[in-house]
């Protein structure tokens, strides 16, 4: 599924900026010491994986047969087709719950080099139970045929404890219910279970050590296998797949052909990534292969990933094997509306499960990754002697974001910040968003943003209130000019960052060929960081810094990381510090950070340096406190 189409599913189901977080006062049954978050890193830290057994698993899909779930929409049996998916299903239009179709699924995979299937999971409540009964219907074949099976966790709704509540039984009850089978997925001895993106972007960092803790505690050890490659992910989860190839160019959606190429080399790089982030913490890594997409007749959408007959899948299998995996995921058994299928079809036979049993066969004669001990977690800020879980120890942080967890919000949990997670209609709720509950507000979001919530330009003027009662407004930006396209007018562009004087400017859209660019960091302040670090080389280079000439002559304007070119000609600012004395901001500070500096420095670096910083220009703790 091409990750734009991901991302929009995690939007339809409402619940990213809807989330409401849950770290404050009157929660029951939940208690968060001012390190728990960094001891709890820190035994994970322990968790090493190494010499892996190779799996190839397959995302599988139990949903088929139940009405109301209209997965296969209309059914025409004399063309034969179907008004949701691109292609007719060998063993037509099927129920999930068919013994038959169990034991054929199961051997045609085995047959092909399919090591077990990842099932689609939902819960057990009510509506779900559709889903768990496939899932013990499944289990039950699989342990007759010597077949593995693990689950896709899709969702952690709720809000509050309610959510980590709800996320907690669930867990428990797979684990109890399946986990013990001696088919259901294992790595060291642990059960695995495979986490959605949609649960990354509804469960907030701070989150999980109570949720895993707790499950453990209820139902033994498990294996936590999260969706998408992050750095911050390589600390707390036991290992990182992809469903999606995430952040996918659009331009190879629609062009493949032509640029079969590019794509080829864009899918290597992000194996790459992903394989260097978890050999560094001797995580699970997994890498994700896939036929193909084609959801135009499901969701009504203009695009595909062309199949190519079969070059695409092929590319993709040829570049997983070269980053050396401990597993192959293939993207999917059974996704029929999303056309990732690799299940026979009337239309292209088993001409993918051909191509399946070809590729897996190579993998799995290779022998397993002996990965090196990981190096330990870090403890103190770089540079100094301060431990890093007392850095913003007994500071509530209000975190503003727009996805999943990400490094930002990481490592301030890991500093020791109480954090909630805010969403627009919060901000301008002054008895909520103030200077006082929240002294430090972090947003990690790209450039769209809503400046009205129930009137015109609400939430920038709830902004600019903040930081005149004294507020700290970090802005991390995952896109390059955070602040910019108002959702709240249609998407069109608005910027408020000139209102908030911020101060960013323009810069370039492409390094200047041959031109040499550094970062040159005031390692004065930013303890740890080394003094330089080079401009990327790849990916998107846009360049939006923070300039003193965009900055009204009364603030008080810091530079704290410069580029400069192999002249020394200074290209703008990638971190600056702001002291507001603009009237209508006097008394706030701001620090912009420019979106890939972290990268550039290494985010277990830069991240836990700039947040000491910002603990320097807070106000002390009261004693009371």
């Amino acid at each position: 599924m091409p990750a734009s189409v991901v991302r929009a599913k995690i939007l339809d189901a409402g619940m990213l900026l809807g989330c409401a977080i849950f770290l404050g006062s009157g929660l029951t049954g939940f208690s968060q010491t001012t390190n728990s978050f960094f001891q709890f890193v820190q035994s994970q830290g322990e968790r090493h994986y190494t010499r892996v057994p190779h799996e190839v698993l397959a995302f599988y899909y139990g949903w088929y047969g139940k009405p109301e779930y209209h997965s296969w929409g209309d059914v025409d049996t004399n063309k034969p087709a179907t008004s949701k998916t691109a292609r007719y299903p060998f063993k037509g239009a099927y129920s999930s719950h068919d013994p038959e179709v169990l034991d054929w699924q199961i051997d045609q995979a085995k047959a092909h080099g399919v090591t077990g299937f990842i099932v689609s999971w939902w819960g057990q409540a009510d509506w779900e139970s559709w889903h768990d009964q496939s899932l013990a219907l499944l289990l039950e074949h699989a342990e007759r045929k010597n077949f593995k099976v693990s689950i896709y966790w899709e969702q952690a709704p709720g809000d509050g404890y309610r959510q980590i509540e709800r996320a907690i039984n669930e867990l428990s009850y797979v684990l109890k219910k399946y986990g013990r089978s001696n088919s259901f997925l294992k790595v060291a001895g642990r059960p695995v279970i495979f986490a959605y993106g949609r649960v990354m972007a509804q469960i907030p960092a701070s989150a999980w050590p109570e949720i895993i803790q707790q499950t453990r505690a209820n139902a033994g050890d498990f294996a936590l296998n999260v969706d998408s490659y992050q750095g911050s992910y390589s600390y707390l989860f036991d290992g990182m797949h992809s469903y999606a190839l995430d952040g996918f160019p659009f331009e190879f959606e629609k062009n493949l052909a032509d640029k079969f190429g590019d794509f080829r080399a864009w899918v290597a790089a992000y194996f790459n990534k992903g394989m260097k982030l978890a050999r560094q913490r001797n995580r699970v890594f997994c890498a994700m292969v896939g036929p193909g997409y084609d959801a135009r007749k499901a969701y009504k959408i203009d695009y595909q990933t062309d199949r190519l007959d079969g070059r695409t899948y092929r590319a993709m299998w040829e570049e997983a094997i070269k980053a050396n995996p401990d597993w192959v995921l293939i993207t999917s058994w059974n996704e029929w509306p999303e056309g990732t299928e690799i299940e026979p079809s009337l239309e292209l036979g088993d001409k993918y499960l051909q191509i399946t049993a070809e590729y897996s066969k190579r993998f799995l004669d290779r022998a397993p990754v002996d990965v090196p001990p990981a190096a330990p977690l870090p403890r103190f800020v770089p540079g100094t002697t301060r431990e890093l879980d007392q850095v913003l120890s007994g500071r509530k942080i209000g975190v503003l974001m727009q996805d999943r967890m990400s490094d930002a919000e990481f490592w301030a949990a890991y500093c020791g910040a109480t954090l909630q997670r805010l969403n627009w209609p919060d901000l301008i709720d002054p008895k909520v968003f103030n200077a006082s509950n929240y002294p430090v507000l972090i947003h990690i979001g790209g450039e769209h943003y809503l400046s009205s919530v129930k009137v015109t330009d609400d939430v920038t003027l709830s902004l600019a209130r903040y930081l005149s009662e004294g507020g700290f407004l970090v802005s991390l930006p995952t896109g390059t000019w955070p602040l910019l396209y108002d959702d709240s007018r249609k998407g069109v562009p608005h910027g408020i960052t000139d209102a908030l004087a911020l101060g960013i400017d323009n810069g370039f859209e492409q390094p200047t060929n041959g031109i040499e660019l550094t970062f040159y960091a005031k390692t004065n302040v930013l303890f740890g960081l080394p003094a330089t670090a080079p401009f990327p080389g790849t990916g998107d280079l846009r360049w939006r810094p923070a300039n003193r000439s965009r900055v009204p002559v009364s603030e008080i304007y810091v530079p704290l990381v410069q580029l400069k070119d192999g002249t020394g000609r200074p290209q703008g600012d990638a971190v600056c510090y702001i002291e507001h004395r603009t009237p209508s901001l006097a008394g706030g500070k701001s620090v912009y950070v420019w979106m890939r500096t972290a990268e550039a420095f290494g985010p277990d670096v830069f991240l836990p340096s700039l947040y000491q910083f910002i603990s320097t220009r807070l106000k002390p703790i009261p004693a009371d406190n």
